[in-house]
């Protein structure tokens, strides 16, 4: 596969880069040499098959993975169809609107060895965060499923890196080829178990969270709940039409496959820090997806009111210019 397809792996789920681990028929080997997208690349062609530190220098995760092993549980597709119903179930809101829990884009179903029913779900972040909250996520996830980390193994396993343990746990990335089981990992369709196409990795983005959700779970300690608040912009202010234009123009040239949900994510950050109006930065998004015959527009358009109920306290940690600015230098290669 090509360097991009790595690079789009790499922005989703590579949080740490300084080195990383190389499966081989007896366990993992540690390579104290960089993660390169030409490394990862090599993974998705099966020449070699990486496993990546998940924690970073910071004790930040970019995922939550879910590892459902026969060896541990009788039936795990029934077990994974749980947890996946909880996640994705539908509630009404106090607009009267029903929405899943989590959006579909932010979760991955992969059989890690195709065709075994050996499963990995991964729920995406759009930023890094503490590995405390995600680890505390993931077992409340499990509990609300009806299961128990004795039965599915939850990543992170541990909340900060120590001198015992400086780079933590590592976490075999997917749609790599298993070199001792001889098997490739393939992602399913959460519906139906049927295999998804790669590409399908393309289209995928993180959930985001206030600040004051990061903080409360944060100080849980033993808490078992968690009650999500939203705080809403005020004065937030339509762009002038002209920068709408403007800003239609520039997104099209760069809305492609691979690109497009990083690019609308960031742009969303942008007009959140600014105080641009939700309503506005639909209108831009809906221009650019008609301009490029986007399919997944309504999708696109329901993610632009999720961005502004769920992001808007993440202030300064908004992605912004500087992400802008990112995917044009990729695009520019």
């Amino acid at each position: 596969m090509s360097i991009a397809f790595a690079n789009a792996l790499a922005n989703l789920l590579v949080n740490r880069r300084n080195c990383y681990c190389l499966q081989t028929m007896a366990g993992y080997v540690k390579v104290q040499e960089p993660l390169t997208d030409e490394v990862l690349a090599q993974h998705l062609n099966g020449q070699v098959t990486v496993g990546a530190y998940q924690l970073g220098l910071d004790n930040t995760v970019k995922y939550l993975c879910f590892d459902f092993d026969p060896e541990h549980l009788a039936d795990t597709r029934t077990a994974v169809e749980r947890l996946l119903a909880m996640l994705l179930e539908e509630k009404e809101e106090a607009d009267g609107v029903k929405r899943p829990r989590i959006w579909p884009s932010a979760v991955l179903l992969e059989a890690s060895r195709y065709p075994d029913q050996s499963y990995h779900v991964w729920i995406l972040f759009s930023l890094p965060v503490h590995a405390r909250v995600a680890r505390w996520l993931g077992l409340r996830t499990l509990e609300l499923s009806g299961l128990s980390p004795k039965e599915v193994e939850v990543f992170p396993k541990q909340t900060e890196l120590t001198k015992e343990r400086p780079c933590g746990n590592l976490v075999k990335l997917p749609l790599g080829f298993h070199q001792v089981a001889r098997k490739w990992s393939r992602l399913m369709n959460p519906k139906t178990f049927e295999p998804f196409p790669d590409e399908a990795l393309l289209d995928c983005w993180g959930i985001s969270f206030l600040e004051a959700d990061l903080a409360q779970i944060t100080s849980f300690g033993d808490k078992r709940h968690v009650q999500a608040t939203l705080t809403l912009q005020e004065n937030e202010k339509p762009m002038k039409r002209r920068d709408e234009e403007k800003a239609v123009r520039f997104l099209a040239k760069y809305w492609v496959r691979g690109r497009r949900n990083r690019l609308e994510m960031t742009f969303l950050g942008f007009c959140i820090k600014h105080g641009v109006s939700c309503e506005s930065a639909g209108r831009v998004i809906e221009r650019v997806c008609d301009i490029t015959n986007d399919e997944e527009k309504a999708r696109r358009l329901q993610l632009v009111d999720y961005h502004y109920r769920n992001r808007r306290n993440l202030g300064t940690q908004l992605v912004g210019v500087s992400g802008l600015r990112e995917i044009i230098r990729e695009a520019s290669t």
